[in-house]
């Protein structure tokens, strides 16, 4: 349910977020999201031409939140690993928006996929400096590091036998312990060693 108080197109776009993430481009219903906010369709209307500018709005809106939580910061590639993980667990519905749209849409996802190329480029660059500064193993290409840093830090949220119904939150000490692996994990990866990684 949408914030009390809220302007109309804030209530929308916060009911949108809740209908998309759950249902995806093609489940969710405009009845439903107009309902949640306390809004009507015409209303919803006046403001997004259709079901899909509402998805890609949200998906924008979630890509700039995650863009602005999770950055790689004073060459410290295993700290960035952390707060990965620590954004997909208490955003899981960032992650599944991401997902919806490989699945749901052409990949014309612009402007959302700009901030997410931008985001990915300018953590990439920062991994380029750790590995100047002797922080990473260079013998590791910045940009396939970086895709499998976020693998890792995302594994639990993909990976079948770790999903648990809706509802029924992961024990905290469940989750501690599995950050404790991506931070492991991703220090294992990027210490040098006499073999380097495949470019």
């Amino acid at each position: 349910m949408a914030r009390d108080g809220a302007d109309p197109q804030t209530r929308i776009l916060e009911a949108a977020r809740a209908e998309f993430a759950a249902y995806g481009l093609a489940g969710a219903r405009i009845d439903r999201i107009a309902k949640n906010a306390q809004a009507s369709k015409e209303r919803l209307y006046a403001y997004y031409s259709d079901k899909q500018q509402l998805f890609l709005e949200v998906l924008e809106v979630n890509l700039r939140e995650f863009a602005s939580d999770a950055v790689l910061t004073a060459h410290d590639v295993p700290a960035f690993a952390g707060a990965l993980f620590d954004h997909a667990v208490l955003h899981g519905d960032h992650l599944r928006m991401i997902d919806w749209a490989r699945l749901e849409t052409d990949g014309t996802w612009l402007p959302a996929l700009e901030v997410m190329l931008g985001y990915r480029d300018e953590q990439v660059r920062r991994i380029r400096l750790a590995q100047e500064a002797g922080r990473v193993d260079a013998a590791w290409d910045p940009v396939q590091l970086m895709t499998l840093i976020f693998g890792i830090a995302s594994a639990w949220m993909h990976e079948p036998g770790a999903v648990v119904p809706r509802g029924n939150p992961v024990a905290p000490a469940v989750v501690a312990a599995r950050r404790a692996n991506v931070v492991h994990a991703v220090e294992r990866l990027i210490a040098p060693s006499a073999i380097g990684p495949i470019n």
